[in-house]
């Protein structure tokens, strides 16, 4: 039940103020003054009618006054009514959970910082907080440094919650939760608030966020939700840049290329790209994508651009809603070929196929950009990545144990690993053998079409990297070549990607990390694919991405928040530095990794931008640190989603406000309680006008 409470009690002393008209009023009554009339010819005789009339008005009068004093008296004493569950009687335990990832950068609907708006109602929660009051304070990107604070110390965690701004970090929502709701549970007080200042970011809010949420709950602890973004912002992003320049088109000039994601539901305007070193343009180029869609882009460098073994470069485009992702961070190596192993088995007196090797590089000097050795299956037991980015396993039965063991070594070593099935393999020993550990696929045999039809190739995922050199949608065929046959298989988890597919939906083309494997033939005799145009592309896009799939994987490049390393091909002369923007300096330890060295530095690295690692005053390497683009993707959860009512007899609810005006009357309401004196003061005048009227009415009638 609501409780009615009094801030300026002092006031209701003067209630009995009320009671003075009916006082005049019974004095008035017993000094009526005598009136002697020398005749009563000239006066009105009164009718009983018109004397009940009066005496009734008279009442009237009385209770109007009266009702209008007690008002007046009853709004100075400011009453308030404080809603069920408030703490308006109790000191309170009360958390804040400010979201200062990465996202809180973007701009809102009025082009400014979600953080402006996220620190205004921590603010005015820390306003809100009174003497006894225990405040605590976590941040959504560091949840292992929540910051205390009790209401005394108000002016300190004020000057804290000013200071903090959007980080080029991802949230971790339910570390900070799980730390403030240890706080909260182990305070005294048993008036307990969890206030979440957030943009709700789908990717944030995970499964075990959303369970702490409801731990919290059901253990008495009522959660605020407060969001500072609706719907999905429209953005996109740079998400990756590879490293490698490659030949341009035709084999004239470099180009390098970046991974651009439209985290949108419509089709972004055409961006302008632009790489830069230091100051100077060296290239660029445009780009637009459909919603939702990921695809790398080529960037033409400028001739000369590109010379020594190491440049550090930037990767821009237009800003749009979050500025931070609009721009990454890469260090250029000089051209080079990826060097590509290709396995292949005779076919009776007659050599293998070579129109895979063809695809590759087809003038046999490396101009393509792909470096391609065909040698039969002993010359796995030498492989390494010394010699091979890729091997490629064309129609190849099966491999000796020592090679398989050699070549599963290989992948585990960072080498990638591409695998055209074809009329020789033996699905028995790619399903038992050869696949488990390295991509989850079962084989169950070849395949071959109803008699008259034939197997097409379509695009189940278009913006994969293996298809990045075929423009296709959803569903669109990849060529007008038709298979005869190919292996049946089946992915066994999400691990493995089908990325083409026939039109009834039989995998021909499945991804996993470092690996692609490819159901039907590099060969002719399973279709005439090698004869179309997509062959080309789609065979360099399976051997890139099992070349850059590798080099991407998590932990394969430092992200900001992490300690930035380096690979060094010697032992450096003397102790390791690691230097970086924002005047960031500190030691690095060096590690053995066998054929070469890593140096790792003791600090994260707390901005993007360039770190360079130096011994004796000598630069040894620079590499780039970048956001994690996690946060690049600004779809919020509704928060109307996450509401809930108490569970149990100690739960408590989860509740959500939807702008500040709301959060301020609520912390009014549960800090002071909903204040009447308002309503009582414009009552009281409505009280007193109409006893002015009736007043004036009655004089008008004599």
């Amino acid at each position: 039940m609501p409780t009615l409470s009094f801030l300026n009690p002092a006031f209701l002393w003067a209630l009995p103020a009320a009671s003075l008209p009916i006082l005049i009023h019974l004095l008035s009554r017993q000094r009526l003054p005598e009136v002697r009339f020398p005749t009563t010819q000239f006066l009105r005789q009164l009718e009983p009618r018109e004397i009940r009339r009066l005496r009734l008005r008279e009442i009237l009068l009385l209770i109007l006054r009266t009702l209008a004093l007690l008002l007046f008296v009853l709004a100075f004493a400011r009453p308030s009514l404080a809603p069920r569950g408030a703490v308006t009687h109790a000191a309170a335990a009360v958390g804040i959970l400010l979201d200062d990832s990465e996202s809180m950068a973007a701009l809102d609907d009025r082009a400014r910082p979600r953080m402006e708006g996220a620190v205004a109602r921590a603010l005015a929660i820390a306003d809100a907080g009174r003497a006894g009051d225990e405040l605590y304070l976590a941040r959504a990107t560091r949840p292992g440094e929540a910051e205390i604070g009790r209401a005394r110390d108000r002016v300190r965690l004020r000057r804290t919650i000013e200071r903090i701004e959007a980080e080029p970090l991802p949230a971790r929502l339910e570390g900070a939760m799980h730390a403030l709701r240890l706080a909260l549970g182990r305070s005294p007080l048993k008036a307990r608030e969890l206030y979440v200042i957030s943009d709700l970011q789908r990717v944030s809010l995970t499964p075990e966020a959303r369970r702490e949420i409801a731990e919290a709950a059901a253990g008495g602890i009522r959660v605020i939700l407060l969001p500072v973004a609706e719907g999905r912002t429209p953005n996109h992003a740079f998400t990756a840049v590879d490293p490698v320049t490659r030949p341009g088109p035709e084999g004239r000039g470099l180009e390098v290329r970046a991974r651009l994601v439209n985290y949108a539901d419509a089709l972004s305007d055409r961006l302008a790209l632009r790489v830069r070193r230091g100051d100077a343009l060296i290239g660029g180029g445009d780009a637009a994508l459909k919603a939702g869609e990921t695809r790398w882009v080529s960037m033409p460098l400028e001739p000369g651009a590109v010379n020594d073994p190491a440049i550090p470069v930037v990767a821009e485009s237009d800003e749009d809603a979050l500025p931070l992702d609009d721009r990454w961070y890469a260090v250029l190596g000089a051209p080079r070929r990826l060097r590509v192993l290709r396995i292949a088995e005779p076919r009776g007196a007659a050599p293998a196929p070579r129109f895979a090797a063809l695809a590759l590089d087809p003038s046999g000097d490396g101009t393509s950009g792909f470096a391609v050795e065909t040698a039969g299956p002993g010359a796995l037991l030498g492989l390494s990545k010394s010699r091979a980015d890729v091997v490629i396993l064309e129609d190849v039965a099966s491999l000796s144990g020592d090679a398989e063991s050699r070549l599963k070594g290989y992948v585990k070593e960072g080498g990638g690993l591409v695998v055209a099935l074809g009329p020789h393999a033996d699905p028995d020993y790619y399903t038992k053998r050869l696949f488990p550990g390295l991509v989850d696929l079962t084989l169950a045999g070849p395949d071959r079409p109803v008699e008259g039809t034939s197997f097409e190739l379509r695009a189940r995922l278009p913006g994969h990297p293996v298809l990045e050199g075929l423009a296709v949608g959803v569903g669109s065929p990849l060529t007008q070549a038709r298979l005869s046959g190919m292996m049946r298989g089946r992915t066994a988890s999400a691990r493995a990607e089908v990325v083409v597919q026939t039109t009834g939906g039989l995998p021909l083309v499945v991804a996993a990390p470092s690996v692609a494997v490819f159901l039907s033939s590099f060969a002719d005799d399973w279709g005439d694919l090698p004869y179309s145009g997509a062959f080309v592309p789609l065979v360099r896009g399976l051997v890139s991405y099992a070349a850059r799939a590798s080099e991407s994987e998590p932990g394969s490049e430092p992200r900001v928040g992490e300690r930035p390393f380096a690979r060094l091909d010697a032992a450096p002369s003397g102790a390791v530095v690691a230097r970086g923007p924002g005047g960031f300096t500190s030691p690095a330890a060096v590690e053995n990794e066998g054929a070469a060295f890593r140096a790792v530095a003791d600090a994260p690295a707390m901005a993007a931008g360039f770190y360079t690692f130096e011994a004796g005053g000598r630069a040894l390497a620079t590499v780039a640190v970048n956001p994690d683009p996690v946060e690049s993707d600004l779809a919020a959860v509704p928060a109307d989603s996450l509401k809930a009512d108490a569970q149990g007899p100690g739960g408590a609810p989860v509740l959500s406000i939807d702008n500040r005006a709301a959060l301020a009357t609520r912390l009014g309401d549960t800090r002071r309680g909903r204040e009447l004196w308002l309503p009582l003061l414009v009552l009281g005048g409505v009280f007193l006008m109409g006893e002015i009227l009736l007043g004036s009415a009655r004089v008008l009638d004599r």
